[in-house]
């Protein structure tokens, strides 16, 4: 077994050791690894991101997975970026249900494995905390809203109590169908010559439902009979996750209707500052979704990873990343009172596509982040997929600390997050532009500039400007259209 980070810092070989000093006089149990001892002036003029990782390399420095050429050549990121590799280990693992069932098998076959050779099976086990969250394998069999010409509106196999709740609802409208093309009933005899047990089996063999004689009836329970289908459908599925929490010390299992993946990560999951064995260091998190950068915007750095990357961290192997290149996204100016969270996130996205910023961190600062609810900055954090960044960073502020309050964190608990992170200097004060990092490049957004918007479903990125509605709607009726079904794209007026 591999010692963690934490576990390695109480080792007197350790090499930087001596940075070790308690987080406060109050708390003298807490202790940290003080990256400012090294009186380094490039520390300072690191973006926070890259902060992160150099603690990271300073705490599981261990001579072997981390070296401590990693970490001066983190120090050195000015010089080094894109240039050399650098280990990253991350202070945790998330998992959702499709990526993370394989390596719990996997964990399940080691320990075997061991059980055989006349080891001890219970000290197999992942050596970094994991969270495995169930709900990419969930599906939607009940709906409270009805669905018109769906097979089974209401829901369920169509078969047993339901299908029978369901026909029971069915009703018959006075309105006739006035030979509705879509209609594949007899429409012409009396709806009340129709019975129950006929309607539905229209339902179960009608590809379409003539909506004047037949009447979807939502299911009001779709929710309770949702999660009880869910558990009967993936019993064994589940049992053998939750025998997995129990055998394995560092896994944490999510059942089902617990909340998607990232929401679980953000409301629940994320420490903000870890405390192991002792030892204080940032949160960090790789995840099986390509969307786990949404926690960016509370001050976390991660990313999502491949199943194979993040079952090594598992393992207690590091992650290896070339040395980004940082992009500064400076926000200033005032968000229209009109403007909508949408607006800004979509604009800021258009804004970092054209820049290109395809494999690097994207850190925002100056005094507009101010402005921006942490609802806001996870939403635009989120979207890192969508223009290519590895990582949408928002350091740690005043108002991320006032959300972390309104959603119940605990004072104390909120007190040392602010002690650790105002000591290593991952708190920052946006409106402070002597705390402004170096970067690689540097991009401006003036947020008065961003006006309300109105996109459409089918085509979001056409985005028209609320003010010029009237225009473009007049501009649309003039213009030529070519059907869909024209093969040869004759347009007409």
């Amino acid at each position: 077994l591999c010692l963690d980070g934490a576990m390695a810092a109480g080792t007197a070989g350790h090499p930087f050791h001596h940075l070790i000093e308690p987080l406060s006089a109050d708390d003298p149990d807490k202790k940290y690894f003080n990256v400012l001892k090294l009186s380094d002036p490039r520390y300072v003029g690191l973006p926070y991101s890259i902060r992160v990782l150099f603690e990271a390399a300073i705490r599981n420095c261990d001579g072997h997975n981390v070296k401590k050429e990693d970490a001066l050549t983190i120090l050195d990121w000015k010089n080094q970026q894109t240039q050399t590799d650098v280990p990253f280990w991350p202070a945790r693992v998330l998992l959702q249900d499709f990526t993370g069932i394989p390596a719990v098998v996997d964990f399940a076959a080691m320990r075997e494995a061991v059980k055989k050779l006349g080891g001890d099976p219970t000290n197999v086990g992942p050596v970094c905390p994991t969270d495995l969250i169930v709900d990419h394998s969930l599906q939607i069999d009940y709906s409270k809203s009805a669905i018109p010409n769906a097979p089974n509106p209401g829901g369920g196999d169509g078969s047993g109590s339901a299908a029978k709740t369901y026909n029971a609802k069915l009703q018959s409208k006075t309105s006739p169908c006035r030979s509705f093309r879509g209609c594949f009933s007899s429409c012409h005899r009396e709806a009340g010559s129709m019975s129950l047990g006929s309607r539905g089996a229209e339902i179960e063999s009608t590809p379409l439902l003539c909506p004047f004689h037949l009447q979807p009836v939502a299911e009001p329970e779709a929710l309770l009979k949702g999660q009880e289908m869910e558990f009967n459908r993936n019993k064994e599925r589940l049992q053998f996750l939750k025998w997995a929490s129990q055998v394995f010390p560092n896994v944490t299992v999510v059942p089902p209707g617990s909340g998607i993946v990232h929401q679980v990560n953000l409301e629940y999951l994320s420490r903000m500052v870890f405390d192991l064995g002792g030892v204080c260091y940032p949160d960090s998190v790789v995840g099986t979704d390509s969307h786990t950068t949404m926690v960016n915007g509370l001050g976390i750095l991660g990313w999502g990873v491949g199943g194979i990357e993040s079952e090594a961290v598992m393992l207690g192997q590091p992650v290896t990343l070339t040395l980004p290149e940082v992009v500064g996204c400076k926000l200033v100016g005032t968000t229209n009172s009109l403007a909508t969270s949408i607006d800004v996130v979509l604009s800021i996205t258009k804004q970092l596509r054209q820049v290109g910023v395809s494999g690097k961190f994207v850190e925002f600062f100056g005094p507009g982040v101010s402005q921006l609810s942490v609802a806001d900055r996870t939403t635009i954090a989120n979207m890192s997929p969508e223009y290519g960044a590895t990582v949408s960073f928002f350091p740690v502020d005043d108002v991320t600390l006032r959300h972390l309050k309104q959603t119940g964190y605990a004072e104390k608990k909120l007190k040392s997050v602010e002690t650790y992170l105002k000591a290593v200097k991952l708190f920052r004060d946006y409106q402070n532009p002597s705390e402004d990092p170096e970067y690689s490049q540097v991009i401006e957004l003036n947020l008065s500039t961003i006006a309300p918007y109105v996109s459409g479903p089918k085509r979001p990125q056409d985005r028209v400007v609320v003010t010029n509605m009237k225009k473009d709607f007049q501009n649309s009726l003039s213009e030529k259209v070519c059907h869909s079904w024209n093969y040869f794209q004759i347009c007409e007026y």
